[in-house]
């Protein structure tokens, strides 16, 4: 999908838990000063908190927009892994998410190199249909990885923790990332899906 020019200048507020963990903050201070950048209509994202803390809420419905933030460089040198914590309410009825017309995720968390030409983009996606550790190129952009991360189908929150930088080195031959979005998408597919965010940090193990 062609979204990867709307990644230059997104901003969340995060949370420096320690000198090993950085957390990006969903309570309402936090969403004060998120930022959307999307491809037409506009995916709705809101913030809850439950017994567990605060989560993010994506509704798309024929729409593609996403959140994000620029990070520093260095700062998977430290902190290389990214935790990831995430559930499904409704998914895509049936997509073929190896082509243009399926390319849609009902949640991924995207890094890389985001720059107006040239961009080296992996996007850490759950998939209902593809296996996890499936890997491709994007079937819209040529610098964009699509990595496949959870097939989970339960509907329940579920953690992943994915090495970044060695996936960033393997996939685009580089260490860094200059910034993380949040994106759910189903502007190809025309369906509704409804997915749910929690829990996201860069962490050094």
């Amino acid at each position: 999908m062609r979204l990867f020019t709307y990644f230059l200048t997104f901003f969340l507020i995060f949370l420096q838990t320690n000198a090993k963990e950085l957390r990006i903050d969903f309570s309402n201070e936090g969403m004060k000063i998120f930022k959307k950048r999307g491809f037409g209509k506009k995916t709705i994202y809101t913030n809850a908190k439950d017994e567990k803390g605060w989560f993010l809420r994506a509704e798309a419905d024929g729409t593609a927009t996403g959140l994000g933030m620029e990070i520093d460089k260095d700062l998977l040198k430290e902190m290389p892994f990214l935790n990831i914590t995430f559930k499904i309410e409704k998914d895509f009825d049936s997509i073929d998410q190896k082509t243009k017309d399926g390319h849609d995720w009902a949640a991924r968390i995207m890094v890389g190199h985001g720059k107006k030409i040239g961009s080296k983009l992996v996007s850490l996606a759950h998939s209902s249909f593809l296996k996890e550790g499936y890997l491709q190129q994007s079937p819209w952009t040529k610098g964009s990885r699509d990595y496949v991360i959870s097939n989970d189908k339960s509907g329940e929150w579920h953690t992943r923790k994915i090495n970044v930088k060695e996936l960033l080195e393997k996939t685009h031959g580089i260490s860094f990332t200059n910034f993380i979005a949040i994106f759910s998408d189903s502007n190809n597919s025309k369906q509704k899906i409804i997915a749910y965010y929690r829990d996201i940090y860069f962490s050094s193990e």
